[in-house]
């Protein structure tokens, strides 16, 4: 089902726990613009929140969280929350909602016998995940989908089966993402799952403030205390999260944002390595090498002619 205007929650009639009458939540996506909106608090099915050319406040149980152009917001199934939109200009929304039984047959097809460790009720609601509610932003794996819905959507005339399909591909790669925060949550050290579960929340907190952060100069001390946690501790809980330690982290974001810089702006490779944080144009330059297998200039030579060979990428 897609709906191109927000639910009319003022009717007498409507249920805003089941915004469909006849089927209560189903398989449905919501694409509207709106400069003035305000939905109620509700309960919700397992949903993604996307918001363009400005941005959505929702309060998702008691916590406070904003969707805009940078990012995406997952809230899970049973989840209480409202949403609000405030702007000079309209805001376009776009919002997936899956129909429970769907998420149930769709992950029971594809269930593991490594998901047990996702037994624990903290990771899972009623056979379903339980995923992390936090602002996700862009990535390789589900934006393409959701920007291929939302592109669909404006353009060509939507069917369930079309949008069965798409959730289906979707709640695949949300699965996947899935499993690896358990793997990361599994081998944090502690004996009790509740506490590495709030440690990652922590942890994760962290790595958000660090991506907020990449062009200023932030100590362990800075990233530590995001995550309430003695630098000591932070440094050894990160590696063991992540595989890395919070200063390798802060490198790869910075180079990766180089990277993206070098081939979509025109801006001299000083200014590059100014404005992503470094201070030594030296370093930078020899930290890029060895991440991507060409110096910063040649990078950019090749990305113009189309000659980026995959050891670039190594």
């Amino acid at each position: 089902m897609l709906l191109q205007n927000f639910p009319d929650y003022t009717r007498t009639d409507f249920n805003l726990d089941a915004p469909c009458p006849d089927s209560g939540w189903p398989n449905m996506i919501i694409h509207a613009r709106g400069a003035s909106v305000l939905y109620p608090e509700h309960f919700g099915p397992l949903s993604i929140k996307c918001a363009f050319g400005g941005e959505e406040s929702y309060k998702v149980n008691r916590r406070e969280f904003s969707v805009d152009d940078s990012g995406y917001l997952i809230v899970n199934e049973g989840s209480r929350y409202s949403s609000t939109i405030t702007a000079e200009r309209a805001v376009e929304t776009f919002c997936i909602f899956f129909n429970y039984p769907f998420v149930e047959r769709v992950l029971t097809s594809i269930v593991v016998p490594s998901d047990k460790l996702m037994d624990n009720h903290d990771l899972m609601h009623g056979g379903i995940p339980k995923f992390m509610e936090k602002p996700y932003r862009h990535d390789r794996v589900i934006t393409p989908l959701l920007q291929e819905m939302r592109s669909h959507t404006r353009q060509i005339r939507v069917t369930d089966e079309w949008i069965e399909d798409r959730f289906n591909d979707l709640l695949i790669q949300m699965m996947r993402m899935h499993r690896d925060v358990c793997r990361t949550i599994q081998r944090l050290p502690s004996v009790r799952t509740t506490t590495r579960i709030e440690i990652y929340r922590r942890l994760e907190i962290s790595r958000e403030f660090i991506d907020d952060n990449l062009a200023e100069q932030i100590s362990l001390a800075d990233m530590a205390r995001t995550a309430c946690l003695s630098p000591h501790h932070f440094l050894r809980l990160f590696k063991h999260a992540f595989q890395e330690t919070p200063h390798q982290y802060l490198t790869r974001k910075r180079l990766e944002w180089a990277q993206d810089l070098l081939t979509s702006t025109e801006r001299s490779i000083t200014d590059i390595c100014v404005s992503i944080g470094f201070e030594s144009l030296g370093s930078f330059s020899w930290l890029f090498r060895r991440r991507f297998g060409a110096s910063p200039d040649l990078f950019r030579r090749r990305a113009i002619t189309g000659s980026l060979g995959s050891a670039v990428y190594g």
